[in-house]
């Protein structure tokens, strides 16, 4: 059962749908660069806040795990 009630884990739900979507950005423009061809390399400006939203997630789910293992 999911525990929608806790603020923090709305929060990782939230988190981890943005950064799936991320994810899938960078997929989809990885397979556009390659099959264009292009010789500059141009990287993906989502890519930074690919990393930070990673970052945040592993800083909460390390928070909710403290929070849990405490009751």
């Amino acid at each position: 059962m999911i525990e929608t009630e806790n603020p923090l884990t709305l929060i990782l739900i939230t988190n981890s749908v943005i950064l799936i979507g991320l994810i899938l950005n960078q997929n989809e423009t990885t397979k556009d660069s390659l099959t264009k061809q292009t010789s500059k390399s141009s990287s993906n400006p989502f890519e930074k806040v690919t990393w930070i939203c990673l970052i945040i997630e592993l800083i909460l789910l390390l928070l909710k795990t403290k929070i849990t293992d405490s009751y």
